[in-house]
């Protein structure tokens, strides 16, 4: 299943993409193996942001379920790192 952020982000503030964004996965977590993140035309990705949508994920499925299954394409490397910061902070906290 291909998500592209920047469609969730329009119109919408941070914190209700990143719900929008984990609402959608969860009801596709039986039907998909994965998720592709396309970041194509996007800028930034607060805490806000990622709070709803992959640290929610995480805390639900945990982060060796999330790194499974979340792919991203049109990613640059700003935008991993702060991706694979975020998640393996998670990680240490559980």
């Amino acid at each position: 299943m291909t998500i592209v952020i920047k469609d969730a982000l329009g119109g919408r503030t941070f914190p209700d993409a990143g719900a929008y964004i984990y609402d959608l996965m969860m009801a596709n977590i039986d039907s998909t193996d994965s998720y592709v993140w396309d970041m194509v035309d996007v800028s930034e990705l607060p805490s806000m942001f990622l709070n709803m949508c992959l640290g929610k994920f995480v805390k639900e499925k945990g982060p060796d379920f999330v790194k499974s299954r979340v792919r991203f394409k049109n990613i640059n490397k700003s935008q991993a790192y702060r991706i694979v910061d975020y998640v393996n902070k998670l990680s240490a906290a559980q």
